[in-house]
């Protein structure tokens, strides 16, 4: 059985950020994944979205580490010559009553940190962006893209320059807890591993991991819900310069559906939102219509305009159309686990935060073992 400092549990981009970070600090890093390769849920099945922090509640995780994520996001992309984009977004009223929401919004990123913004009125919105409807906005100059395999690739280059190894198509099926830490077993093999500190970077599966040490996540509200969300595409229009998004739902927090552009200028519309009980990326027209009323409330479309392009999976803390909640990263010392390290509920903005993630997480470990 070999013995390490570390276990990160988990090769999401977060997990990967994790290696980079912790294997600077600790001589034995390893990364255990089920799967053949990184980043195969939701890291790799998302917007590609370079969040502000306008949404989140202040002082809230989300909040502080998505404004500092943004900053150093962009360094760490024009460092590493990832491809990216800081095109900006345009958060749209659609009616004149609605220009105070934009006011709320304005105000809470502001208090947040997030600089420049500004709220347009609807001509400056056409000189910006002619073919999309709406009486005001807020225009959010720090939203970018990015190509999240890239960064991801990237982390995982680093952390192994560093030392850390990544172990592929290890699926952990038990943790034991031991005086001097924990005993990794894994699925079809009798191969463990021991370490004073396990970081539980699992993802959608986090939850159901945390649970293996003897943990109740029901009895810490660390149950997770498996949220879906489509995408759909069009070829009727590309090149558009900027993301153009809805106001958020005030009481849950969830985005709607949105214009996105990749870096190829092709333009895509998503997600929506909606609960599923297994993992199954497979999608159909079920939410055409969903998708067309949306998107013909601030772009003129036709109905055969879109057809579906993806999927994706998203673990959150609360259920479908409930108020948003925080992340939840947590030394558990004090629930009797000293040295392992909970990270549930990373859904948005956490490609954004994944950085500050890791500094974080960092700054809670016991260097003593």
């Amino acid at each position: 059985m070999d013995r390490v400092d570390i276990v990160v549990i988990g090769a999401g981009i977060v997990g990967l950020a994790l290696a980079e970070k912790l294997s600077r600090l600790f001589g034995d890093v390893i990364i255990v994944e089920k799967e053949k390769t990184f980043g195969q849920h939701a890291s790799s099945r998302n917007s590609e979205v370079i969040h502000s922090g306008i949404y989140y509640k202040k002082n809230s995780l989300k909040a502080r580490f998505c404004v500092k994520g943004n900053k150093n996001l962009y360094t760490f992309l024009k460092r590493h010559d990832i491809p990216h984009k800081r095109c900006g977004k345009l958060v749209v009223a659609e009616k004149p009553d609605q220009k105070s929401s934009l006011e709320i919004l304005l105000q809470n990123g502001l208090t947040n940190g997030v600089k420049d913004l500004e709220i347009l009125s609807s001509s400056k919105v056409h000189r910006m962006e002619p073919l999309f409807k709406a009486s005001a906005a807020l225009w959010v100059p720090s939203t970018g893209i990015l190509d999240s395999h890239r960064v991801m690739k990237t982390l995982a280059l680093l952390a192994e320059k560093n030392g850390a190894v990544i172990s592929y198509n290890s699926k952990v099926e038990s943790i034991q807890q031991e005086t001097d830490g924990y005993i990794l077993s894994f699925r079809n093999t009798d191969y463990r591993i021991s370490a004073p500190i396990v970081v539980n970077s699992a993802g959608l599966w986090s939850d159901r991991v945390c649970a293996m040490t003897g943990m109740d996540p029901a009895a810490f509200r660390y149950t997770l819900h498996w949220n879906k969300g489509d995408y759909y595409r069009t070829s009727r229009y590309r090149n558009i310069e900027r993301l153009i998004y809805p106001l958020p739902d005030a009481e849950s927090g969830y985005l709607g559906i949105h214009t996105l552009t990749n870096l190829n200028g092709e333009l895509c519309f998503g997600p929506n939102i909606y609960h599923v009980d297994r993992i199954d990326y497979k999608m159909d027209d079920t939410y055409h219509r969903e998708f067309f009323d949306s998107i013909r409330s601030y772009l003129d479309i036709g109905y055969a305009d879109i057809w579906p392009d993806k999927s994706g999976i998203r673990s959150a803390l609360q259920e479908v159309g409930e108020p948003e909640r925080d992340f939840v990263i947590s030394n558990e010392k004090e629930k009797g686990h000293p040295g392992f390290i909970n990270l549930i509920g990373i859904d948005s903005p956490g490609l954004t935060c994944c950085l500050p993630i890791a500094d974080y997480v960092a700054s809670l470990l016991d260097y003593s073992g």
